[in-house]
């Protein structure tokens, strides 16, 4: 029988309350050895005290946290093979970049050649051994994190925990670190469990994203599958890339079904099983950069009924560069976005107080559960190896 990779992480029926406050509620998670796990949700969602209790900082009140397959939920800290990357660093001010690192390994009894050793190792890993010498406050941000990310890594933990370690760092860094993480955990081979509000953060790096609300899980996949197959309204709404829509079931026919929302508009959607039911309320998203957007003539009072648009004034617009995100605003509902291409939006000339149509292709309309709610099983085994351990490209929302 085949060794348990020494870095998969299971949390079994996992439940932590802080007095009456349920923090995480009765959570199961699986986190494949050698990938790239990012936690993903608003503050107050759990995503902090799963790391902790992962670390051994926080015991859970109830369930298991596994690590390679030993249960460490009563484990210290120091005996459950993780190490943590902290949001502020937490260097000692007093100590040298090089002693900083080998710290760890000094109140273990390494002896002072070979923690040094492994200590230049690890800085020229993180390319700051020539800044061996220096004061942490000598360092710019990016550096001195560089440095913590090499003093957690300089005992060979089986997982890294890493509680928001870009929050810090101004924008130009925090993309040049986040590229910099990844290939640190490619190149060692290691599991990394990274905690994050930032969705883009999160699709960039992980092989593993895990949305989370009120302590529970909405969605766990590979960053496409989270970022364009949403399980539920909460997560096509809270990864920022998609339009949701809903309505009931007004009639069904051609393979496909109207719906009808409580102001009247109609939309067509793809049939599927559950859409069969007259009356049932039903939503869907659109991808924004999908959304195709036309300037309406003065002389057109009403959207056309073709049940794949809909009509608005806008709101806002922002140049993004290579794209131009559009607001459009339409009474009593949430505002629309379009994410249009740049060459597109400026040969319309489409300015703020227009009258615009937001029309998509109905193959581009995915279905959403019908609530938000907690998936029982997040496990990557019953997925082919490409899609449960794969790196994605980037996806633009």
């Amino acid at each position: 029988m085949p060794m348990t990779p020494a870095g998969e992480i299971e949390l079994v029926n996992t439940t932590k309350r802080f007095g009456e406050t349920v923090a995480v509620d009765g959570l199961n998670l699986h986190v494949p050895h050698g990938s790239y796990c990012c936690l993903l949700g608003p503050s107050g969602c759990g995503k902090t005290t799963i790391l902790r209790m992962i670390a051994g900082h926080e015991t859970p009140t109830s369930g298991k946290v596994r690590i390679d397959g030993e249960a460490v939920e009563n484990l210290p800290p120091g005996q459950r093979g993780t190490a943590m990357m902290f949001q502020n660093y937490a260097l000692f001010p007093h100590l040298t970049v090089r002693d900083n690192v080998a710290f760890s390994l000094k109140m273990r009894g390494v002896r002072r050649a070979m923690r040094r050793q492994r200590a230049h190792e690890m800085l020229a890993k993180v390319q700051m051994d020539a800044l061996a010498e220096r004061m942490p406050a000598e360092l710019s941000g990016g550096q001195q994190q560089r440095v913590a990310l090499a003093r957690a890594l300089v005992t060979n933990p089986r997982v890294l925990l890493l509680d928001e370690p870009l929050s810090a760092l101004d924008e130009f860094l925090r993309l040049q670190m986040r590229g910099e993480l990844r290939r640190m955990q490619q190149e060692l081979g290691i599991t990394f469990v990274h905690v994050t509000h930032t969705q883009l953060e999160a699709i960039a790096v992980a092989d593993l994203v895990v949305v989370m609300a009120h302590g529970h899980i909405e969605q766990a996949g590979t960053a496409h599958e989270i970022f364009a197959r949403p399980r539920n309204a909460y997560v096509a709404q809270f990864m920022g890339g998609q339009n949701v829509l809903s309505g009931k079931v007004a009639a069904v026919a051609n393979g496909t079904a109207t719906l009808e929302s409580d102001d009247g508009e109609q939309y067509a959607v793809p049939l599927s099983p559950r859409l069969t039911s007259v009356h049932s309320v039903v939503f869907f998203s659109i991808r924004r950069d999908r959304i195709a957007l036309t300037k309406m003539p003065p002389e057109v009072a009403v959207a056309p009924a073709d049940r794949i648009s809909v009509c608005g004034t806008v709101h806002a617009i922002e140049y993004q560069g290579s794209y131009v995100k559009v607001t459009v605003h339409r009474a009593g509902h949430d505002a629309f976005i379009a994410h249009l291409p740049d060459r597109d939006f400026f040969a319309q000339q489409i300015q703020r107080g227009d009258r615009v149509l937001a029309r998509w292709s109905i193959d581009e309309i995915h279905l959403l559960g019908q609530e938000p709610g907690r998936e029982e099983d997040h496990t990557a085994a019953d997925r082919p190896p490409h899609e449960a351990f794969d790196t994605y490209p980037h996806v633009k929302p």
